[in-house]
């Protein structure tokens, strides 16, 4: 908590130019901290290295799909895309995930206990995939084996994750912020060393579509030094239709084009959600964002609703992961609420990432 907040103060002081000697005080500390992070994280992947630390195999393929840096990356419709993609080859699927922010309540048939906004996202998209959350992923692997005859694993969030063994690791990045300031957390955004990177099995570039044509070069020139000879798949979120969260009505997202729009958003990126709305042309009237996995409270979300009547817009817009938090609140809105619904689609390396999974699969 308080490592967060001297890095909020110091992100802050240098985004608006005037960085004091207090800000370089913390950044020394900063670069400390980062220092005996990347120490602890080096102390660890010796250990599984030397055999110290065990990695356990299970009996059915296991894919990890994962990234190197905090913060949004596109990782989750990248795990319901392969998820559709095993299940289109035959395979019974589960998905294995750590429950990271675990606070929404459940209590149904098929849920108890807590879960997080990307359980609830998944369970929505991919309803008969099982995903069990749990840190101990061999218990759950194991589990999701025996009771639900699981063929293939998909190891959400898995590239840390060394303790179950896996026969492809999948990295996703954001080409939007590649390589995390390059420092470790928390001066930067790093989970690990770049370096780290030539552990991967394949690489999957997310949001190619929003930066230019030189950006794409530099990042696959800087890719080459640290993995160079592992595959880059390039994607894009594509926006695919606008849904109502009164209804089961389904609109064309052409009709955002010109139309007065206000936006909220709890995920991790939502500069990529931002750009998402403005090149589908409408016009923000506001754009409120909120902490990654934020779990709105009712007096919040009256006040938004307070805040877009007064901008006047034709409707709000909302990703995924925030209508499945906000379903409860379905009738407090005096201004039609719309999902922007996107899917993850490959524009460059199909036939390698296709072939990459049908190897383990065979």
């Amino acid at each position: 908590m308080i490592i967060s907040i001297l890095k909020e103060y110091y992100l802050k002081t240098v985004l608006e130019g005037h960085a004091d000697v207090y800000s370089k005080i913390i950044r020394k500390m900063l670069y400390l901290f980062s220092k005996i992070y990347e120490s602890a994280l080096a102390t660890r992947m010796f250990f599984y290295k030397k055999g110290i630390f065990k990695s356990i195999p299970l009996p059915v393929p296991v894919i990890s799909v994962g990234n190197i840096t905090m913060g949004g990356t596109g990782k989750t419709p990248v795990v319901e895309y392969i998820s559709k993609y095993l299940q289109k080859k035959g395979k019974r699927v589960a998905i294995l995930s750590r429950g990271y922010a675990a606070r929404i309540k459940q209590n149904n048939q098929r849920d108890e206990g807590v879960c997080n906004d990307e359980h609830l996202l998944l369970r929505e998209n991919i309803p008969e995939v099982m995903n069990l959350l749990n840190k101990d992923r061999v218990k759950s692997g194991l589990e999701a084996i025996q009771h639900f005859k699981a063929e293939c694993l998909l190891l959400d969030d898995g590239f840390q994750h060394l303790r179950l063994a896996r026969d492809l690791d999948i990295v996703i990045i954001d080409a939007l912020n590649p390589f995390g300031y390059e420092q470790i957390i928390p001066r930067g955004m790093l989970r690990e060393p770049l370096k780290e990177l030539r552990r991967a099995s394949m690489i999957m570039l997310t949001h190619v579509d929003q930066c230019g044509y030189g950006r794409i070069n530099f990042i696959a020139s800087r890719l080459q030094e640290f993995a160079k000879h592992i595959p880059v798949i390039q994607t894009v979120h594509k926006p695919i239709h606008l849904e109502s969260i009164e209804s089961d009505q389904v609109f064309d997202v052409s009709n955002l084009n010109g139309r007065r729009v206000f936006a909220f958003c709890a995920i991790g990126n939502p500069a990529s959600f931002r750009k998402s709305i403005e090149d589908l042309g409408a016009k923000l009237t506001g754009f409120h964002i909120f902490p990654d996995h934020h779990i709105y409270t009712s007096s919040e979300l009256r006040a938004l609703n307070r805040e877009a009547q007064s901008s006047r817009p034709d409707m709000i817009i909302i990703t995924q992961k925030d209508k499945v938090k906000i379903m409860d609140n379905i009738n407090i809105w005096d201004i039609p609420v719309r999902v922007l619904k996107v899917e993850i689609c490959i524009i460059k390396g199909q036939e390698i990432f296709e072939n990459t999974i049908n190897a383990i699969l065979n």
